[in-house]
This record gives C-alpha cells, structure tokens and sequence, in this order.
C-alpha cells in the first residue's frame, strides 16, 4: 500500500511531466499547423493543449482532495479527485467537439496543405512522446489508483493515434486535391471524442460505486480466516471517499458457544490486518452459527437445494444457524441481481421451504450479490 506522501509525489510528478510536456507539442503542432495551414494538424495542437490544462486541474483536483476532513465532511475531500477526472474528461470532449465543426467547415472550404519532411518528423517525434505519455500516465495512474491520471494516459493515447492519422493525411494530400485534411480532422476529433466518453464513463462507474474486486475479496477472506474463531466474509461492502480513503461493512460466522471477548479479540485484529495490508478501514456484523452439528450440516445442504429450485438466482447461504430446542431456523440467501421481485421470491421459497421441513420454522433475510 502506497503512503500518502509517495501518492501525492507520483501524482504531481507526472502531472508536471504532461504539463511541460503537452505545451512543448502544442507549441510546435501551432508553428506547423500555421506553416502547413492544416486543420488536422491545428486541432491536434488545440487538443494538447487541452491536455496541459488537464494535467493542470488533476494538481489542483488532487491538492483539494487532501484537505483535512472536517465537521460537515468527516470522511475528507478524497472524492474531488474524482470530480476532477470528470471535469478532464468534459474537457476532452469538448475539444474534439469543436474541431469536429472546423473539419466540417474545412471539407465544404478545402484549402491547400504545404507538407515538408521536417514537418512529419517533428510530428513522428510527438508520437514518441505521447506513446511514452501513456505509458508512464496509465503505470502510476494504476499504482497509486487515480482516476485522473488513467484519463490522461488514455487521453495520451488517443493523441498519438491522432497525429498517425494527421501524418497519413498530410502525405495522402500531396497527390490529391481531395479534401483530406478536413477528413482527417473528422477522424482526429472522434479519437479526441472516444477518449473523453471512455473517461467519463470509468470515471462516473467510480463515483456512482463499484463491486469490489474478485482479487479484493478473496484476500479479505482470507485474512478473517486466519482469525479464529471467525470465519467466512459475508455482505461485503466497500465505499471509497477517494482513492486513499476506504471504508467497509462485512459480516462474519463464528460459533455459538464462542466467548464474547475472544470474537472480540480476532475482529480487532483482522481489522488491524486489513487496515495495514488493504487500506480499508472495516467494521463486522456476527452471525453466531452451528455448522459443526451434523445435523444442521446436512439441513442447511437441504434448504439450499429447496430454495435453488425455488429460483435459479439463488447462489448460496451463509449465517445458517439452526435453535434446535424449539426448531427454528435462521440464514441469509445470497441472490443474484437477475432477481427483481423479492416479496414473490419470499413467499414461494417460504411456502417451499414449509413443505420440505413441516415442523421448522424459517426466517430468513434475502442478500443481493455484493461481492
């Protein structure tokens, strides 16, 4: 798990790299697109520097973010990061939105394109750089789990399949007086385009919430199965106030005869265990369960094909405990989200399951798949 201090200095070092960056290819696309008088080659220049002010607002999105969190918001700023994202990304589409226009207006007015070798090399050296853009953009944007950074790379990306076909144009329009530099414009723009749609939605998936990995997950559970007597790893929630602040809710099983302070014991440091490795601050729930009787064993195997055959959205239970002094009978169902009608599922798989096992009684609490 990456520090604080390391983050911010990864974030802001490649920020500025696509800073300096990004003017130094605009200033040189601007001298060629006046020189040559191509729209491509101009729109391309425009679009870098949309990119300079986008490395711009992710410093300043990511210095609002680390303010310390306060009365009215007690869990932090984390979240503007993302807001600065989305605000990268509008600016993208923007720009490819109004050089859409220009190419139009260039293909109904064509005008010459003057095309000399120093040019495409420059261009050629642009591409190199933006490749190299991507690259660093999308590694650290991935190690340090930031949003704005991932939008820059693919942004960067974008840019450099841009300029491929801002070359290809400018060499096809030496031997044609077909307008190709207004249709290559066009093609530049929906890269410019494509890019800003991709990061608003992967930024917009992170805002509204997402599932947690299956790789999150998995270590999770493991880590509360080193912790005897817990076990297992239900409900499992995870909300995220920005990329270095994460909260979660999970619900365990341990035994009924398990004494108080000793489940107390092992939450405490599964909770100390998942904070060091994972960075996530979790809080359990306890089910108190008797999974070591044979009979509850093979009851619970027995409901969970009652209640499969009641509908295919069920995947699974947990919290399965059975009061065997006055047969009544308490679980979760895990259920996937194909399952929309719960009331009508309640009561078939009630009626089912009073059929199967006349002299118990159920309770149970339907769960939507969450991890």
């Amino acid at each position: 798990m990456i520090d604080d201090a390391t983050r911010d200095r990864i974030l802001k070092r490649t920020a500025l790299l696509g800073i300096v960056s990004n003017a130094a290819i605009a200033v040189a696309k601007v001298l060629i697109g006046l020189v040559s008088g191509s729209v491509a080659i101009m729109s391309d220049a425009a679009n870098n520097a949309s990119d300079m002010l986008s490395s711009l607002v992710t410093i300043m999105g990511f210095s609002l973010a680390k303010r310390k969190p306060t009365h009215t918001h007690p869990l932090g700023f984390g979240r503007i990061e993302y807001i600065s994202a989305l605000f990268v990304a509008f600016i993208v589409l923007f720009t490819g939105g109004a050089f859409f226009r220009t190419s139009i207006d260039r293909i109904k007015d064509p005008s010459p394109v003057s095309v000399s070798l120093p040019m495409l090399l420059v261009l050629l050296l642009t591409i190199g750089v933006k490749i190299g853009l991507w690259r660093v953009n999308q590694k650290n944007g991935k190690k340090i789990e930031s949003e704005a950074l991932s939008a820059s790379g693919m942004d960067a990306l974008s840019d450099a399949l841009a300029t491929s076909v801002t070359i290809i144009a400018a060499v096809i329009s030496l031997f044609t007086a077909f307008p190709v530099d207004g249709w290559a414009g066009i093609v530049v723009s929906l890269f410019i385009m494509y890019a800003g749609v991709r990061s608003v939605v992967d930024t917009v998936s992170a805002i509204v919430g997402e599932r947690p990995t299956k790789a999150t997950v998995m270590e999770l559970r493991e880590i509360i199965n080193r912790h005897a007597p817990l076990s297992g790893g239900y409900d499992i929630q995870i909300h995220t106030y920005g990329p270095s602040r994460m909260i979660g809710t999970c619900n365990v099983e341990v035994p009924s005869e398990a004494r108080a302070e000793e489940i107390f014991d092992a939450m405490t440091d599964a909770q100390t265990e998942i904070m060091n490795k994972m960075g996530i601050y979790f809080t359990f729930g306890m089910y108190a369960v008797n999974s070591d009787n044979p009979v509850v064993i093979l009851m619970k195997k027995e409901v969970l094909k009652v209640m499969k055959s009641v509908s295919p959205s069920v995947i699974s239970l947990h919290a399965f405990h059975v009061h065997l002094e006055d047969s009544r009978v308490h679980f979760d169902v895990v259920v996937d989200f194909s399952l929309t009608d719960y009331a009508a599922f309640r009561r078939d798989a009630t009626k089912a399951l009073n059929e199967a096992f006349p002299t118990y009684i159920f309770q149970f609490n339907i769960d939507p798949d969450y991890a």
